[in-house]
């Protein structure tokens, strides 16, 4: 069995008959007790995830790899009932020029704050994520990390302050997930590929004990240098690859694991709803599975063509597919124009002499890959040519997107709730070298295009960077965003019409919402006795509690459980090998 406390699991049946009342009596009172360290590990199965750690990666929104970052890289913000909050055993003083937008934050680090190889955190830790991000186009975050123009140490000890080009609202969403400067700063590996199968250090309650890629296994140690108020009540946490519902149900039938997340497929709910003992909880993160048009591509450069290609999709049946259910939920944001993903649009004779659509999709991401198969069919029924591309990530958006090569790509996507999230995902990123790398700095900002009746709303010179896989830059949108990162406007005031900017611009196709069923054995102790109660987090979810996390022991079982065996799991979970595949799909 997977858990320590496997060896102390029942499969509970009828009461054997005897015929000796004493001898059974004896039999009873001498079974062992569980060991201490037997109540120290919590495993929990999930769905498929990737072996890259890192979470400020494009696409790498899994709630697994999201749980990993939240227990074992400090944050200056952290969720709080209010919206975000300084994470006070962190940051002891947060000092701005101004509430809403500053242009100057001054942090004060916790004196104690250290990594978990005894490392202190300190400025250059700040420094070098700033420096990473601003220069990696696939970073998610380079929108709002390129408006730090520098982090220097201030006059008091264990104080920085954080200078930005212009007043920034968004500061509350800087260094979440800090990395540990000493280690990759060092070792002049892409930052999108740092954090594959490895960890190299914590500062949370949590460190990363193992990765097992072939057996989709990760294991979180506790941090034995943790330096929080509250440390994690627990050895280790184990997030095992669980491949069905039916093998799922049978592991926290026999506690073979304490948890179990999934996303819902046709009979999730009612077969964990059959077992005893079992609290469930549905839960959305706000992410969704999107499908991005690429408009660097010459195939996706005018807006009237992406209009065609996204008519003739039905996101709704792409949704029913990926998710394998009939009951799906569709994303909340939704900002298409009219009669896009509707499925509407054919061609009455195809032209096979067309160079196909090439619809891209990352290989550790089954429901993307799902998501651009069932695309590309329903393209090339609507008489317009396409196949897949699946590749490694950081060769999908890096390389591959940036050069026009994928004319449109399916992954998750942080749904737009902040001014961080628009300025990610749609503010107008940087030029194209005679490469086609993206280039830096301040001069590297092309001129915004508007998408009028020429249909044409990105410079020629644009590339995908960063959040903004779709190359958009388009005026109206850039004047909003500017508006609201400077402070001069808010969400709520300009949120309508920016979505239908977005809208207009015809590159972004929401396809379907990332929901999961959560199921806990009694067993498991959280932060409170009904599950619905556990406080969660928009993208690590209910592991946001984890290390409040325990286990029951319940006296009176016997140690038979049954274990499921180990080659009923699939070791497709994770991240395969640095592969570059196409799909052919006919004309």
């Amino acid at each position: 069995m997977v858990l320590g406390l496997a060896a102390c699991q029942a499969n509970p049946g009828d009461a054997p008959t005897v015929d000796n009342p004493t001898a059974t009596s004896t039999s009873q009172t001498a079974q062992p007790e569980p060991k201490a360290e037997e109540l120290r590990e919590i495993t929990v199965g999930v769905d498929a995830f990737t072996a890259n750690l890192n979470p400020h990666v494009v696409g790498n929104l899994n709630p697994v790899v999201a749980a990993i970052a939240d227990l074992t890289l400090p944050s200056v913000y952290v969720p709080g009932a209010q919206g975000l909050v300084v994470d006070g055993n962190f940051v002891t003083n947060v000092v701005t020029d101004d509430e809403l937008a500053p242009t100057q934050v001054t942090y004060t680090l916790n004196p104690a704050a250290q990594w978990s190889d005894g490392t202190p955190i300190t400025i250059s830790d700040f420094q070098y994520l700033v420096e990473a991000i601003s220069a990696e186009p696939t970073a998610a975050e380079m929108g709002v990390y390129s408006h730090v123009k520098s982090v220097e140490e201030a006059n008091k000890a264990n104080s920085f302050t954080v200078t930005f080009d212009e007043p920034f609202a968004a500061y509350k969403e800087l260094f979440k997930h800090l990395l540990p400067s000493h280690i990759y700063r060092g070792e002049g590996q892409n930052f999108g590929s740092i954090m594959i199968e490895n960890s190299a250090a914590s500062a949370g309650a949590y460190t990363v004990r193992s990765v097992d890629a072939g057996r989709g296994v990760v294991e979180l140690q506790r941090n034995d240098r943790y330096w929080g108020e509250q440390p994690a009540r627990t050895d280790i946490i184990r997030f095992t690859t669980i491949p069905n519902d039916p093998t799922g149900a049978q592991m926290l039938r026999t506690e073979q694991i304490q948890a179990y997340l999934t996303r819902p497929q046709a009979t999730t709910q009612l077969t964990l709803e059959q077992l005893e003992n079992v609290q469930l909880r549905s839960m959305t993160r706000e992410v969704q599975l999107n499908l991005v048009l690429n408009q660097a591509s010459e195939a996706m450069a005018d807006r009237e063509d992406r209009l065609k290609y996204l008519r003739a999709i039905d996101a709704h049946v792409v949704a029913h597919i990926v998710a394998e259910s009939d009951t799906v939920e569709f994303p909340s944001w939704n900002a298409v124009a009219e009669g896009v993903g509707e499925g509407t649009t054919t061609v009455a004779s195809p032209n096979s002499e067309v160079e196909p659509l090439v619809i891209g999709a990352p290989t550790d991401d089954p429901d993307a890959v799902v998501a651009a198969r069932t695309i590309s069919d329903q393209l090339v029924r609507a008489g317009y040519p396409a196949r897949v591309r699946t590749a490694e990530p950081a060769d999908l958006f890096g390389e591959l997107l940036q050069s026009g090569e994928v004319d449109a790509v399916a992954t998750w996507q942080a749904s737009p709730n902040s001014v961080a999230d628009y300025a990610e995902q749609f503010r107008c990123g940087h030029v194209s070298s005679p490469s086609g790398a993206a280039a830096t700095g301040a001069s590297a900002t092309p001129s915004v295009g508007v998408a009028g009746e020429t249909g044409v709303a990105s410079p020629k010179n644009m590339a995908p960077t960063g959040g903004n896989l779709g190359a958009v830059c388009d005026q109206q949108i850039e004047e909003d965003i500017t508006d609201l990162t400077t402070g001069a406007a808010t969400l709520a005031e300009l949120r309508g019409r920016l979505d239908q900017a977005i809208a207009n611009e015809a590159t972004v196709l929401p396809i379907l919402n990332d929901d999961s069923i959560v199921a806990v054995r009694d067993v498991l102790a959280g932060p409170a006795k009904k599950l619905d109660e556990w406080p969660v987090d928009d993208t690590s979810g209910i592991f946001v509690s984890a290390p409040t996390w325990s286990l029951r022991f319940k006296p009176g079982e016997d140690d038979d459980a049954e274990d499921v065996v180990e080659d009923e799991r699939t070791s497709g979970a994770v991240t395969s090998t640095a592969t570059t595949t196409e799909e052919g799909q006919p004309r």
